[in-house]
């Protein structure tokens, strides 16, 4: 009696204690958060500048992924943020550039513009997610949540802001030249009030009343070149490319209150609506999953202008550790220290100004796209078969022909473009389509929509990019394949997220099914990546 009295008691101590599926008590907020333009290196490098609130209590507290890599081309700000957030490629969500090229109007089609939605808060926001094609983390947290969850983008660029939320997400809000945020009516008739009393304090304008000068002693910054060289473009044009900027008189030129998006205090803008909108939409206060998607782009417009080893860049970093720490600090008051989870990524990389590592003697230089189509022009003019090829244009390693030719004559093209000497691997869109690719081409594979892309893929050797005119020898960009524009970092913290750091390969992709298993929500409908199971806390 006494035996089964004890079996039974321990039955009960272990039914009364077991525990419940952590997708039974979800993080009330997720918070995604890229960083435009940011390379993973850029953390060991600035990281003894950096305060203990920002990347190093969500590492140190967190996960970090350090080997985790985009896995198409090409790798440029509106497929990494559709990438990010539907956890797929470009060949499957639909968004294959910033721009693309349009054959049947044969003009450029930017991705989020949609001239059926009318702007709210300015007539020229018209943009919306209308070109997407796959659900995103907040179309999957609307539909686990029976609409009550709130999903909310927050973005300098429209693109950043929109992607992220989905086509059925509740708001996205983005920067307008007059210096305030604006959204579209594909989400709203008209700004909610906590929207318009944000723009009624007008910050922009406050915050470029100042002089911008490096935040710490110039010997503590981690300079490789004087902060007045030859590889960096103006902050604006006409002026210089170094300390100290007078805001006031910059902002008094053409760029106006646009400036901001070039400056540090573009993110810092960016942290002020991102807390305006977890207070004006109570945000984490319940128990239903909310999503905020924030982006800061100032990272990126910057880092085209400078390269990653401008002064500039790190002191904007270091002031972004700042607005980290300072969201973190505002997310513990308002939700609650383990409450809410954080992811953190980029959506690319950036390579080094081509001309200071040709100086370097390293292996990078330009190429011309004119170039190139008169080379091709030229290749084919005596060819009777060929001049019935009439191409059309060459953008960002597509090349279109008017109309598409048969498989042999792409593949005698491709040929004769691969024998340029800056050009690394070429392919058909017949190859592309068939996807059966490895290495390199299953990155253009996986970037590759045949309703969306050109006849003829290519990508350029290492340290090499497409360039004419001031953009020779100043400023860089990014979309290859290689691991400078392809390495990213991917940090995960807060409420079920174990403290771990992860060496093997991963794929940016693996980010949102890793969180819908925090959040116990379906996959978005084209994802896939994995989730990542040394992030999960068990």
């Amino acid at each position: 009696m006494r035996r089964s009295f004890f079996i039974l008691a321990i039955i009960l101590f272990a039914t009364g204690f077991a525990q419940q599926p952590s997708w039974q008590a979800p993080p009330k907020l997720v918070v995604g958060v890229v960083v435009d333009q940011m390379r993973t290196d850029y953390i060991y490098r600035f990281w003894n500048n950096f305060g203990e609130g920002g990347f190093k209590r969500l590492i140190g507290e967190g996960a970090f992924l350090r080997d985790a890599h985009y896995t198409y081309i090409p790798t440029v700000t509106g497929p990494g943020h559709a990438s990010i957030y539907t956890g797929s490629t470009p060949s499957l969500h639909g968004i294959v550039a910033n721009e693309r090229y349009d054959r049947a109007s044969r003009a450029m089609v930017y991705c989020v513009k949609d001239t059926t939605v009318r702007g709210v808060g300015s007539v020229n926001a018209q943009s919306s997610p209308s070109q997407l094609l796959a659900t995103t983390l907040a179309d999957e947290i609307e539909r686990r949540t029976d609409r009550q969850g709130i999903t909310i983008g927050v973005a300098l660029k429209d693109r950043s802001s929109i992607l992220p939320i989905g086509r059925t997400g509740d708001a996205a809000y983005w920067f307008s030249a007059d210096g305030s945020f604006v959204s579209s009516t594909w989400y709203m008739k008209e700004l909610p009030k906590w929207v318009q009393e944000f723009n009624q304090r007008k910050l922009a304008e406050r915050y470029l009343n100042q002089t911008w000068e490096p935040l710490l002693s110039i010997e503590k910054y981690h300079q490789v070149l004087p902060d007045e060289n030859p590889y960096e473009q103006p902050l604006t044009a006409g002026g210089k490319s170094w300390f100290p900027y007078n805001l006031v008189e910059l902002s008094k030129g053409p760029a106006g209150l646009g400036l901001i998006a070039t400056t540090p205090w573009g993110n810092t803008l960016t942290t002020d609506m991102a807390i305006a909108a977890l207070v004006g939409e109570k945000m984490g206060q319940d128990n239903t999953t909310d999503l905020l998607a924030l982006s800061y782009s100032s990272t990126d417009i910057l880092g085209h202008k400078m390269g990653p080893r401008a002064l500039e860049i790190e002191d904007m970093y270091i002031r972004l550790d700042q607005e980290l720490a300072r969201l973190l600090t505002e997310l513990d008051k308002s939700v609650g220290v383990g409450k809410y989870t954080v992811f953190l990524t980029a959506d690319h990389g950036v390579i080094d100004v081509p001309q200071y590592l040709k100086d370097l003697k390293g292996s990078a230089g330009y190429i011309d796209p004119r170039a190139m189509q008169q080379r091709l022009e030229k290749a084919f003019s005596a060819d009777e078969d060929e001049r019935k090829l009439r191409l059309d244009t060459i953008y960002d390693g597509h090349v279109y022909f008017m109309e598409v030719p048969r498989e042999g004559m792409l593949a005698r093209v491709a040929e004769e473009i691969s024998r340029m000497p800056e050009v690394s691997i070429v392919m058909t869109s017949h190859t592309a389509r068939r996807n059966t690719a490895i290495g390199e081409q299953s990155l253009l594979s996986n970037g590759f929509m045949p309703q969306r892309c050109g006849d003829i893929l290519y990508t350029l050797k290492p340290g090499y990019f497409e360039a004419e005119g001031s953009f020779v020898g100043k400023g860089t960009t990014h979309g290859s394949g290689w691991n400078y524009d392809t390495h990213v970092p991917v940090i995960f913290f807060g409420q079920g997220v174990a403290h771990s750091e992860v060496v093997r390969r991963t794929a940016v992709a693996d980010i949102v099914p890793t969180i819908t298993m925090l959040i116990g929500c379906a996959l978005p409908d084209a994802a896939v990546g994995e989730a990542v199971r040394e992030v999960i806390a068990h």
